[in-house]
């Protein structure tokens, strides 16, 4: 077993030798793994926090995003880091010992109240919707950061009273999916460094999915905004600070193709024909060109062909993903019926729908690949390119976030003796997983599920809230199987069906040990900072 001492481990590093005597053969950041196993966000302290909602840190872990109450500004807060003296000696005052939770009461409140603002301080407020843009809210679960962080992209929105999409937009638009409820959107490009609004863009009367980044997606200083509404791609560039907008959008017709405005004078109904757009035509062209008419299946797979024609007719863009900067994978999902009744009615369980998966070249407007929703092809390509899939990397250390579920599917799936049946039923479970939503995993190397192990259904990289847990969060180091730390975030009250789940969200730092977890019930929130101290002592038992 390696050695789980610190400082052998700064002599090793410090020397580029291994306890064996032999130079380290591993990429130069690969060794800082050990590191995150001494130092660890051991301790768990409740605390309060200004009335903001906290959203991320930048990725060089120096700012902290939050945004106002009134969901009207963004405060901007520099971090100070777990080695700040003020933060030391508020430890060493509170006299927190080696316990891994401290106790919030009322002769230690100082801790409590003091430590977020010793850690975080106040940079700038920057109000923007004002004026013109009143009327619009910040979304708190939306925020893309460009240019290593140097730039923050911020979306507001408003509803719309009795809006009436034009007769045009119908016929501009085939797909047009005017079941959605519009709202109007605004978007702000913030200088994090200078503190000022760069540039707005307004898109009124659509549907974009912002939660959780879900309906936009980047690669380097391309944006993709998918408009649910109209079920087309707007595609922008980020040049110094300013959002220049692609003259093309993705989706309706090809480029070459004007659009002709006299053409919709006669109105519209439910029995007017509609071309079908040209990634459809394209994606049918695909399926048609690769069969095989000499197979042995081949009639089989015209019949199939012709049997799938109306659902690719039909289908419509749920979620996309830039793959780099000229291709993009669309996720197309089956069109819900007007006579649809909502599963949970009838049967108990929602029944998932069935997708399509497009990978599609824009420069060159063709579709390079089309896999069904059980490809096993497409689950090889989701694990073989994870890294590339996740459009992520650590700032610190170079390396990919590492998801539970990546980290299932190679340990199980990939095996060549796996039946065609079980690779089936694995392709219907985690294909799923694509597209993913932009910078929506965690970098922190706590949450590495290669060097830790911990339950993911109460915390993974997926920054999404999780249900809070009965009994703190374990952290086992894979190697030893030794408990490294744990996250304290049980439910405040006991687990009832009648009552509302009590959820807990979780802010990790960068690089650093450093997390904030944020749980909810109802309109309650409880915040908790776990944090490093060297003085606490991690029991291997609840025993100990």
């Amino acid at each position: 077993m390696k050695s789980q001492n610190l400082v052998h481990m700064l002599q090793n590093r410090e020397s580029g030798y291994t306890r064996f005597n032999k130079l380290s053969q591993s990429a130069p950041f690969t060794y800082e793994r050990q590191f995150y196993k001494a130092i660890t966000p051991c301790l768990t302290i409740g605390i309060l926090i200004p009335p903001v909602y906290l959203r991320k840190f930048t990725p060089d872990g120096s700012k902290l995003l939050a945004f106002s109450r009134d969901q009207r500004s963004v405060i901007v807060y520099t971090y100070k880091g777990i080695g700040c003296k003020r933060v030391g000696d508020l430890l060493s005052e509170a006299n927190v010992g080696n316990k891994e939770t401290y106790n919030n009461t009322k002769d230690n409140s100082q801790l409590t109240s003091k430590i977020f603002e010793r850690l975080f301080e106040s940079k700038y407020v920057l109000r923007l919707c004002q004026g013109d843009s009143a009327r619009y809210y910040l979304h708190r679960e939306f925020s893309v950061f460009l240019e290593h962080g140097r730039y923050v992209l911020l979306a507001g929105m408003c509803i719309l009273n009795g809006c009436n999409l034009a007769i045009t937009d119908y016929e501009r638009y085939p797909d047009l999916f005017d079941k959605l409820d519009p709202f109007s959107y605004i978007f702000f490009v913030v200088d994090l460094q200078q503190g000022i609004v760069t540039d707005e863009i307004q898109l009124p009367q659509d549907a974009i999915c912002l939660s959780h980044n879900h309906g936009i997606s980047i690669h380097g200083n391309t944006i993709a905004v998918l408009s649910r509404l109209r079920q087309s791609i707007y595609i922008y560039e980020l040049v110094n600070g300013r959002l220049i907008k692609h003259e093309h959008e993705i989706a309706p017709r090809p480029r070459d193709c004007a659009f002709n405005v006299a053409s919709a004078s006669a109105m519209l109904d439910v029995n007017s024909l509609l071309p079908i757009t040209h990634i459809k035509q394209r994606v049918l062209s695909f399926l048609y060109r690769h069969i095989q008419q000499d197979g042995r299946q081949a009639g089989q797979k015209y019949q199939d062909f012709y049997k799938n024609f109306d659902f690719i007719e039909n289908m419509i863009i749920e979620k996309m993903q830039l793959v780099d900067n000229d291709l993009i994978l669309l996720r197309y999902e089956q069109r819900p019926k007007d006579t649809d009744v909502t599963p949970m009615l009838t049967t108990g369980e929602p029944e998932p729908p069935r997708r399509l998966y497009v990978f599609y070249r824009m420069s060159v407007e063709d579709v390079v690949g089309v896999y069904q929703d059980d490809s096993a092809d497409l689950l090889e390509i989701v694990v073989q390119f994870y890294d590339k899939m996740c459009n992520v990397r650590s700032l610190q250390t170079g390396e990919a976030p590492s998801s539970p579920t990546h980290y299932f599917i190679r340990q199980t799936c990939l095996n060549p003796n796996k039946s065609a049946h079980f690779m089936r039923q694995a392709a219907l479970r985690f294909n799923p997983s694509v597209p993913v939503s932009t910078q929506s995993f965690s970098t922190s190397p706590y949450l590495n599920y290669n060097v830790f192990y911990y339950d993911d259904r109460l915390v993974s990289p997926l920054e999404r809230p999780k249900a809070s847990s009965t009994e703190p969060i374990m952290f086992r180091d894979r190697e030893t199987n030794l408990v490294k730390f744990r996250l304290n975030t049980k439910a405040r009250r006991p687990h009832n069906d009648m009552a509302p789940r009590e959820l807990c969200a979780f802010i990790c730092h960068p690089f650093e040990p450093l997390v904030i977890s944020i749980q909810k019930c109802m309109h309650v929130y409880a915040y908790k900072l776990h944090i490093y101290n060297h003085s606490t002592t991690v029991k291997q038992s609840c025993y100990d």
